[in-house]
């Protein structure tokens, strides 16, 4: 199973990636809005993990939810970034954590989102 991660940070980047990919998930790795374009298109994609701090993350977030609606979004941001956080809900973001749950909690996150998709089904 593929995931997206789209951070230019890559620290940030390369602890998440690693924590997916020591619990199966093959990682996608993106910094830039045209990659993250290219692969959402991708055969077994089943979620994008997006730093909302980045570069172009709040176009990134809008095109994917514009052509692949039900593909599920987590963004991250820094915690005090209510801002942020808020205009990612606004955008289908399904779920908007703290840096500090994604680099260490990625795996659980990343399944209870898959859950809550496949219930919606």
């Amino acid at each position: 199973m593929k995931v997206i991660l789209c951070d230019s940070n890559m620290i940030t980047s390369s602890k998440i990636a690693g924590l997916l990919r020591s619990s199966g998930y093959e990682v996608l790795t993106s910094n830039s809005h045209q990659k993250v374009s290219d692969l959402i298109g991708e055969a077994g994609v089943i979620a994008v993990i997006i730093n909302l701090e980045g570069f172009g993350s709040k176009e990134m977030l809008e095109e994917i939810k514009e052509v692949k609606r039900n593909l599920p979004v987590i963004a991250f941001c820094g915690h005090k970034n209510t801002r942020l956080q808020e205009y990612a809900r606004k955008m289908g973001a399904d779920l908007v954590v703290p840096n500090s749950r994604i680099t260490s909690e990625a795996p659980q996150i990343l399944e209870s989102i898959l859950r809550r998709s496949d219930n919606r089904d």
